[in-house]
């Protein structure tokens, strides 16, 4: 190497290499370095240019880091805004789950008990299962400060799919080390149907995908470190209290980082465990002093329930496993229920099909590293859950598992995409407008019917009016009882929310009765509160209710939101208010 002055450089095994001989002329004579000198390119030429060249590349590298930061900043505040803005709106009303989280998380923020006057549960009973605790406190944090509403009871779920966004958008920068993937898998993301729901609806189901894209995040590199897989098990652990489905799903996890990094014995893979075990020793000693508690549900909502024999189970499972993973679920229909999707279409973005599918081959060229075999196995694993219970067309709360997942085969699926089209400028350039186009469409088509169609179709599902009507009746009863139809979803705890009693100061078994007589209220069958109604008093019947019979006299009611893109949309009534004389 010569070096020329101070700071310059120039590679080369001796300085006839890096400046070829040419004819010396008169220099005959001359002493070797002025004679290189004398014909050499003058070295205040370099000086010039070299280090205003690393100048401005040193400013143009620092622009582009700005412009992709800004970019992903507004895309980030973009998501921001879409998953706080009309949460109370879009879906309409409170599903009866909703105002259950809602009311206990009150009682748990201001009293310190639940409904049924429990200090601090661990699960929260309620309508013969029990809650999980994730969801639950996290609006109790709130409900401490804000007075209790639609959006404050869904404002978590708003935060917890942010964080899925956040913490699969960074697996994706640590899985390719591309801005522009990045950026894709931002978008992606926080326009995949599945999520944006979960994201708007008070359910406890997106703590547990937020705190298993947390782990994906801490385990999305070729070697996690030690550090990397315990804070994974720090999330899986507190997963397995964020909904049900986790409590198997994280089991199953666990092996798979067992077969993907433990089999190699990665250095501190086991560190994941500990957080695990420990978990599941407080699930573990819970069930022991609540029998029967965790799996009330589950005893009739499983494949077994009816006691069909082995291979009827089965097909079962075979059926519900491959429904969970079919095209028609993912990508066609989805869930067929409104408070899980909107109906106008699958769960995942049309554009994600290529991308699994370049994804899957992918992991087979890859399939020795650890990391795409755990993705493989988490995958694999992640429609158990769900498989074991009759979920019809599918089931989008209890498959949830899969979503996470799904999105990180995505991005790898695209990366591979990219590299096999690296050097081909044209195809490259096509591709990436194919796809960009595509989740633009179908992403845009989506938000749009989310603030305008969902909203009317969604709303007898979501118990549209409950609220509101029973708020009528009370008001306009001026001291006379009120009667609420039986047929409601649970009338007692929409009266609860809508009033906030003070809860029970001693574990009780029945708290509606008495906390609804001390509204003035009752709950039974429409025709047996016509017959024992008295002049003055207030009836609320369900959509599905028949109009009572003899003096009763409409006061009011309640439908479902209307379609501001098209006014001729049915607006069914959903709650009817009727008074007795």
């Amino acid at each position: 190497m010569l070096v020329l002055g101070r700071g310059l450089a120039l590679r080369g095994c001796h300085a006839r290499e890096a400046f070829p001989a040419r004819g010396l002329g008169n220099t005959v004579g001359v002493e070797p370095q002025a004679a290189m000198v004398a014909e050499s390119p003058p070295a205040t030429m370099r000086f010039n240019h070299e280090p205003v060249a690393a100048v401005d590349d040193g400013q143009s590298a620092r622009l582009h880091r700005w412009i992709w930061a800004a970019a992903i900043a507004a895309v980030a505040l973009l998501v921001v805004l879409r998953n706080l803005i009309c949460l109370s709106g879009s879906p309409p009303g409170m599903y009866v789950d909703e105002s259950s989280i809602a009311y206990n998380a009150w009682t748990i923020a201001h009293f310190g008990v639940d409904e049924h006057g429990i200090h601090f549960p661990l699960f929260f009973e309620a309508f013969g299962e029990y809650k999980n605790p994730i969801y639950v406190y996290s609006v109790a944090a709130l409900a401490k400060f804000l007075p209790m509403s639609a959006t404050v009871e869904r404002l978590p779920a708003a935060i917890f799919g942010l964080l899925v966004v956040a913490f699969l958008t960074a697996a994706a920068w640590r899985l390719t080390g591309s801005r522009a993937f990045t950026i894709g898998t931002l978008i992606l993301t926080a326009l995949t149907p599945w999520l944006v729901i979960e994201s708007r609806v008070g359910f406890e189901t997106i703590s547990w995908v937020a705190l298993l894209s947390g782990a994906l995040w801490c385990l999305a590199s070729r070697r996690p470190t030690p550090r990397q897989f315990g804070l994974a098990g720090v999330f899986l652990a507190f997963a397995i209290f964020g909904y049900t489905t986790a409590r198997l799903e994280v089991g199953l996890i666990a092996i798979a980082i067992a077969l993907a990094w433990g089999v190699q014995r990665t250095p501190g893979w086991w560190r994941v465990l500990v957080p695990i075990a420990l978990g599941y020793a407080a699930l573990g000693t819970y069930a022991l002093l609540n029998p029967g508690a965790l799996t009330a549900r589950f005893a009739y909502l499983n494949i077994w329930a009816d006691g069909a024999p082995i291979n009827v189970v089965a097909g079962r499972f075979v059926t519900n496993y491959f429904t969970s993973i079919g095209p028609r679920f993912l990508f066609l229909s989805g869930d067929a229920n409104p408070r899980q999707n909107t109906q106008i279409g699958g769960m995942l973005l049309w554009v994600m099909a290529p991308l699994l599918a370049a994804g899957i081959l992918v992991c087979w060229e890859r399939r020795g590293e650890p990391l795409i075999r755990f993705l493989v196995l988490g995958i694999v694993f992640a429609p158990v859950a769900a498989a074991l219970t009759f979920i019809e067309s599918g089931h989008a709360l209890r498959a949830s598992g899969m979503l996470p997942f799904l999105i990180l085969l995505a991005v790898i699926g695209g990366d591979g995409i990219r590299r096999a089209v690296r050097g081909r400028t044209g195809l490259g350039l096509a591709v990436t407008g194919v796809l960009a186009a595509g989740t633009l469409t179908q992403g845009v088509f989506f938000t749009v019917d989310l603030y305008t169609a969902y909203p009317n179709l969604a709303g007898p599902a979501f118990d549209t009016g409950e609220v509101a009507a029973i708020t009528i009746a009370h008001d306009e009863a001026a001291g006379h009882h009120v009667y609420l139809s039986s047929t409601l979803d649970p009338p007692y705890i929409d009266a609860f929310l809508a009033y906030l009693p003070p809860p029970p100061s001693r574990d009780v078994t029945d708290n509606q009765t008495p906390g609804l007589a001390a509204l003035g209220m009752t709950a039974m069958p429409p025709n047996q509160a016509e017959h024992e109604a008295s002049a003055g008093d207030m009836l609320v019947l369900a959509q599905t209710d028949p109009a009572p019979a003899g003096n009763w006299v409409l006061v009011a009611t309640e439908r479902s939101p209307a379609n501001p893109i098209d006014e001729s949309a049915a607006r069914p009534v959903l709650e009817a208010v009727y008074r007795l004389g």
